[in-house]
């Protein structure tokens, strides 16, 4: 039975079904597979360095794309399912209109095009995909689901028409830059931004997340390095301020730490393949032996971190920001962070309490969906199974900002 059967959809509103949506599409993402447990504190720190973003986000100019498409279906006396029906229908148009002019001419920015393999039959638009980062934003101005919009109240005063018309002005932040010539047919530019585009753009951020990393990143000259890893490792990132560039070290510190829990978890994945005599991923132990050896190493040289981490005043800042986080996940770090803590990260892979608490944890979380006792399971294993470091959104953060920061400072990006 597929993970995703658990999931009910009767009675939900569109709000919960797109978080679910969401939900489906993460487990395809590498950093996004939750195989232990930690992802709610993952999101903390997302969150709080990178508030509105999420990992399948991909390029800064959707931000304007979708409102741009409600305001035009809008501003023809649409509303609510009507509006949303219609979107929907140019958004998919839209996808083979920009797939066209990338075939047409490469200089054409079309990467992180949503739908680019799947194209007009794409499952997930790019409107549920960045809803909550234009309401996180301001620049979908009220809590209102994607088929609520243009339903105003009542109004005796108004006709229908005028009604539509005030309240489609009113849904979307009022300065919204105009779209390019030619939208919703075609997208003049691609994906990149028009500089009074970008410079709205960081003015909304900048006024929805003040004294966030990414409010930060966006008010640089110069973009985040196209080969930093993590936002701990940038340049950019670390010409943060103080209290920013503490939250940025404590992600980093979470990160590390909680590796090696991951590769632990692989090894012992790994360790069982072979023992089954499966053979289809080479070499699987031999590779999360060195892993773990490696990140030994990385955890050596945050040793005197991971030894002042106060366990007891860093959960309190956790919960502040999500208080469903529930007692067996702080019992399962807490007990990692002591055995990292107490010297174990030289011989972790061998660490037999170690390796007890990997094994219980994934029974926890997955019970008869685990792969330690789920053969059937363990035989479609493709080597790696949330082995990858936490990086809280990194990559797509870089590419958002960069859209943003590299249009203003353009002599291309037309004014």
């Amino acid at each position: 039975m597929s993970g995703f059967s658990t999931i009910a959809w009767i009675d939900q509103s569109s709000d919960q079904q797109r978080r679910v949506r969401e939900i489906v599409r993460l487990f395809a993402q590498s950093e996004s597979r939750d195989e232990l447990g930690i992802g709610q504190i993952r999101d903390v720190y997302s969150n709080r360095l990178f508030p509105g973003t999420s990992v399948i986000q991909t390029r800064a100019r959707y931000f304007l794309m979708v409102p741009w498409l409600f305001e035009y279906h809008a501003a023809k006396n649409r509303s609510g399912s009507e509006l949303l029906r219609r979107v929907h229908a140019s958004e998919r148009y839209l996808i083979e209109s920009i797939k066209r002019m990338g075939a047409a001419d490469a200089d054409i920015d079309t990467a992180g095009l949503i739908g680019s393999v799947a194209g007009a039959k794409v499952k997930i638009l790019p409107s549920t995909i960045y809803w909550s980062g234009l309401t996180a934003y301001g620049i979908l101005r009220q809590p209102l689901g994607p088929d609520e919009l243009g339903l105003g109240p009542d109004s005796s005063d108004l006709d229908a028409a005028s009604e539509l018309t005030t309240r489609a002005s009113t849904d979307w932040h009022p300065t919204l830059p105009p779209p390019p010539p030619g939208f919703p047919d075609q997208l003049d530019g691609g994906f990149q931004l028009r500089r009074d585009e970008a410079e709205w753009l960081r003015d909304i951020v900048l006024q929805a997340a003040p004294g966030t990393l990414l409010a930060h990143l966006i008010s640089r000259d110069a973009p985040p390095a196209t080969d930093s890893f993590g936002p701990w490792a940038d340049p950019e990132a670390v010409s943060a301020a103080p209290d920013i560039l503490d939250l940025v070290r404590d992600a980093e510190r979470f990160s590390v730490v909680m590796h090696g829990a991951a590769l632990l978890y692989n090894l012992l994945l790994a360790e069982r393949y072979e023992a089954l005599g499966l053979n289809s991923v080479d070499a699987p132990v031999d590779t999360y032996r060195a892993l773990l050896e490696d990140w030994a190493g990385e955890a050596e040289d945050l040793s005197d971190r991971i030894r002042a981490w106060d366990l007891a005043t860093w959960w309190p800042t956790i919960r502040e920001h999500n208080p469903r986080i529930g007692p067996s996940t702080q019992r399962f770090v807490n007990e990692w962070v002591a055995m990292v803590r107490d010297g174990g990260r030289t011989r972790i892979a061998d660490h037999v309490g170690a390796r007890d608490l990997i094994a219980h944890r994934e029974k926890i979380q997955k019970k008869a969906q685990a792969r330690l006792t789920n053969e059937r399971l363990l035989r479609s294993w493709n080597g790696s199974s949330g082995a990858a470091q936490l990086v809280y959104r990194w990559p797509l953060v870089r590419t958002l900002v960069t859209d943003v920061v590299t249009a203003l400072h353009s002599d291309d990006a037309a004014a």
